[in-house]
């Protein structure tokens, strides 16, 4: 792969771990010169990491980020400041690749990786099947571990350590890189010589504990202190005792020098100076061991089964003294619990090896017998079905781990679900208080109603009086003007206070959508204020009557004239509008395809237009279509939202995904899907506007002005084939620059509750109302430039904005005959929760814009609300005929 900028490495084990990982360091510092190369590693072993990649000529030094977190001591839920300020770090370096080098998977290493979700994942060894450590994660972090890192590099089981950090780095780059052993040069300090009592080169140096991690693969120390007593007998060399504070009571009693481990970041470059100035270094397997070998001092190894051969030093001299069993392999989990593989190899067995490593041999496995091959079989019997049950018991431990987690996680939401039950009591407490105090508005405007309708009929019985004598006529229309004066004062008295009284209504009823009985009273307020309309309708329509009969008095048709007004008046008001209003409710109010209506019948399977695939033309295959999903805090619809675009397999889609920093398992999520999207990214934005601005900024440069565009919010459906239908109509129609469909209305459960209809497209009605379902829109990016594109400042009505700026810029646009998409209803949508307040709002600055002074006209707003529910509900019908119109 061509060099990134940006590069991290984990290797969060021990010392030894840590030397051997030093070629492929090297190897890829090599590779990449100018890549911001970090490697994250204990902070108890950052003294000794200067010289395990030194900097040499037209490389970038390489950063090593520390961290006291260890992975297999503390969990993911423990240490969490120091927790949160690595995986802080981690993000601020957004790495373009992640590699995990550690020889044990661990839950640090899939948190930071699943911190740059948009990186490349590389780790060593196959992935873990641990229930206990996944469960930790998710419940701590809300990290799913599986996954985590999709490319993963099989060693052989019985490689050497050193070489599979080359063969992962190799992985990595693609190619093959020299397998060449860990070397590191530090010269031994004079004076810290001097202060033990030695001379370079004429000591040896001595590891008998090493039992930090691992008690039971240490050799006993007096066959230790046997070969160091041949050492300086022999040879003259005396021995300079290294080991850990914690292991000072184990040592101390040996007789020589003493250098104690773990004082500061120092230690680690004192001890390899004073490994390299030695003549040979003898010890169990531990870190002070790979030093040793990475300095090329002769280095003889006591080692056991647990991991053997992985860890043999990678020494110019010296041998690898082991005992082999069939119970190798254990892992340290000795069924003897006394590691007879190490009892058995005695001082003599490792004094033959250090006389060869001073007499110049090569580095080689020393392999000793002395268990009987009886007893070996016994031993190998033994070791099977000890494994056998602790198979078993490790399961039934893990299993019990995971409850616990899981009982832990319980609770928590049990907690946070009844801190929820008390806040919304506390709210539905509330508006009871606000629904009783509607209730009383709604009677006294009930009982004006009654009023205004008496008036009206005394009126009516007054104009009805009216007789032919032109003088007696007039002194009565007088009265009756008067009287419709002091009537249009009072109803615009009580308009004004029923509009207060609305938008206190609508306020409250902004943070309680939801119950049904506040939702029952603003409907009830909202049929009065249409009989009050009708009533002030009513009343200007006996004005200009009156009007007329008054002005007819003075010819001699008079009388004809004025019985032919009155009788019209009678049958329009009689007749002809109860008539009209009953028409009207029962083709439109109920019937199929209602617009308006999100909850129109029961629950029931969904069924998708099985039409769209027939109408699937040739020639599309030349166009691309774009599509974005905004998304935030929307797990549990987001997985079936991305299934309805990816698996279409429409070969011409560039799918982003545009989260805005979701706290749930949206990431995680979305990760899985990462191959198949052309981008995707988990960041914090500004809201929805800005998630959809930003998400077509990752692929609007690749697509041609005739390719196609589209938004799908995080909770819909796209209908199958969809796309492929988009792409075949927009090619055999070159000259329509937008189109939408009918929809499909949804619940939780993706059961259908209902469907819109929509009329053919009508620019006037477009004007006026919001009806057009947004997720069937799809556009060409010829018309996405000319009008620049989404409008930031809109957060509810962006979706009519976008489509007014279309028909104000000269598009075209059609509505097709086709069900293309699913709106899903639900009590957390944005739909629900904003129309009473931005959403109110924003969508009379869109009216302002077509119609200035005019946009509050109410009348237009209902008469080309009616006309779209009257026209749908025809289509509707026409469609259950099977008529596509």
């Amino acid at each position: 792969m061509n060099a990134p900028s940006r590069a991290l490495i984990l290797k969060l084990d021990t010392l030894g771990d840590l030397v051997l990982l030093a070629p492929a360091l090297q190897a890829l510092r090599t590779a990449w010169p100018a890549t911001r190369l970090t490697v994250v590693v204990r902070a108890a072993y950052a003294g000794l990491t200067p010289w395990l990649v030194p900097t040499r000529a037209g490389e970038a030094p390489v950063e090593w980020l520390t961290t006291t977190l260890d992975p297999f001591k503390h969990g993911p839920e423990e240490e969490v400041a120091e927790r949160d300020r690595l995986l802080a770090a981690v993000r601020e370096r957004a790495p373009e690749v992640v590699v995990a080098a550690t020889a044990r998977g661990n839950w640090l290493e899939a948190a930071a990786a699943a911190a740059v979700p948009a990186a490349r994942r590389v780790a060593l060894g196959a992935e873990a099947a641990d229930a206990y450590f996944s469960t930790r994660l998710r419940v701590a972090l809300g990290i799913e571990a599986a996954g985590v890192f999709p490319e993963r590099v099989i060693p052989p089981a019985e490689e050497l350590d050193w070489r599979r950090g080359l063969r992962l780095v190799s992985a990595v780059l693609g190619r093959e890189v020299p397998a060449t052993p860990p070397r590191i040069s530090v010269a031994p300090d004079p004076a810290r010589l001097a202060a033990l009592g030695l001379t370079r080169g004429k000591y040896a140096v001595c590891a008998a504990a090493g039992f930090a991690n691992v008690r039971l693969k240490t050799w006993p120390a007096e066959r230790f202190a046997e070969v160091a007593a041949h050492l300086r007998g022999r040879h003259g060399l005396p021995t300079l005792w290294v080991g850990a504070e914690a292991e000072r009571a184990h040592l101390a009693p040996l007789a020589g020098p003493h250098l104690w481990l773990g004082q500061g970041p120092a230690d680690l470059p004192v001890l390899a100076g004073l490994l390299g100035g030695a003549a040979v270094f003898l010890g169990n397997d531990t870190g002070a061991m790979h030093l040793a070998a990475a300095t090329e001092v002769p280095t003889i190894g006591i080692f056991g089964g647990g991991t053997w051969p992985r860890f043999q030093p990678a020494a110019v001299h010296g041998a690898a003294v082991v005992h082999p069993l069939p119970c190798f392999g254990c892992g340290w989990d000795c069924p003897f619990g006394d590691a007879p593989c190490l009892q058995a190899i005695t001082a003599a067995d490792a004094i033959a090896a250090v006389d060869a490593a001073l007499a110049g041999t090569r580095f080689s496995v020393s392999p000793v017998e002395r268990i009987p091959t009886e007893v070996q079989s016994v031993l190998g019997a033994t070791a099977e079905r000890h494994r056998e049950a602790q198979a078993g018991h490790l399961a039934r431990q893990h299993k019990l781990e995971e409850l616990t987690a899981l009982a832990r996680e319980k609770d928590l939401a049990i907690a946070e679900k009844q801190g929820e039950i008390a806040a919304l009591k506390t709210v539905c407490d509330e508006r009871e208080k606000t629904i009783l105090i509607l209730d009383g508005h709604v009677r006294h405007f009930q009982a004006e109603n009654n009023l205004l309708k008496a008036e009206k009929e005394v009126r009516d019985r007054a104009l009805a009086a009216v007789t032919g004598e032109p003088g007696r006529a007039a002194r009565a229309l007088e009265d009756q003007a008067v009287h419709i004066r002091n009537l249009e004062a009072v109803r615009i008295r009580q308009a004004a206070e029923l509009e207060e009284l609305r938008r206190g209504a609508a306020n409250r009823e902004a943070g309680l959508h939801e119950l049904e009985q506040a939702k029952h009273y603003g409907r009830l307020l909202g049929e009065k204020e249409l009989v009050i309309r009708e009533l002030s309708a009513g009343i200007a329509h006996r004005d200009r009557v009156l009007r007329e009969v008054a002005a007819e008095t003075t010819h001699s048709t008079a009388d004809l004239r004025r019985i032919a007004l009155l009788l019209r008046g009678y049958v329009r008001e009689r007749w002809l509008r109860p008539l009209q209003a009953r028409a009207y409710r029962r083709l439109v109010e109920g019937g199929p395809g209602e617009l308006g209506v999100l909850r129109q019948h029961e629950p029931r399977p969904l069924r998708w237009d099985r039409a769209l695939a027939r109408h699937r033309a040739r020639g599309a295959d030349g166009l691309s279509v774009a599509v974005v999903t905004p998304s935030y805090g929307q797990e549990r619809f987001l997985g079936r939202t991305l299934a309805s675009v990816l698996d279409q397999n429409f070969p011409g889609l560039r799918y982003v995904v545009q989260d805005g920093g979701s706290r749930d398992g949206s990431a995680a999520l979305i990760a899985r899907h990462a191959a198949r999207l052309r981008h995707w990214e988990s960041v914090p934005d500004r809201g929805q506007a800005d998630a959809i601005r930003r998400g077509f900024a990752h692929v609007v440069g690749e697509l041609a002005p005739e390719d196609l565009m589209a938004w799908l919010n995080s909770d819909d459906l796209l209908a199958p084939g969809s796309l492929a239908f988009a792409a075949a109509y927009f090619a055999r129609h070159p000259e329509v620059d937008v189109i939408y469909g009918h929809r499909i209305l949804i619940d939780e459960e993706d059961r259908e509750i209902g469907r819109w209809v929509l009329p053919r497209h009508d620019p006037a009605t477009l004007e006026w109302v919001d009806y057009v379902p947004q997720e069937t829109v799809f556009w060409r990016k010829r018309a996405w430039d000319r009008v620049g594109g989404i409008d930031p400042t809109f957060q509810f009505a962006l979706d009519w904005d976008l489509l007014a700026r279309f028909q104000q810029a000269g598009c075209v646009l059609r509505r097709v005959p086709y069900f293309l998409g699913a709106f899903r209803v639900h009590a957390e949508q944005k739909t629900a929760t904003a129309i009473h307040t931005t959403g109110a709002e924003e969508m009379r600055r869109i009216r302002v814009r077509f119609h200035g002074e005019r946009s509050d006209d109410g009348a237009q707003m209902e008469y080309h609300a009616r006309r779209a529910r009257l026209h749908g509900a025809l289509t509707a019908r026409l469609l259950a005929v099977g008529l596509r119109w």
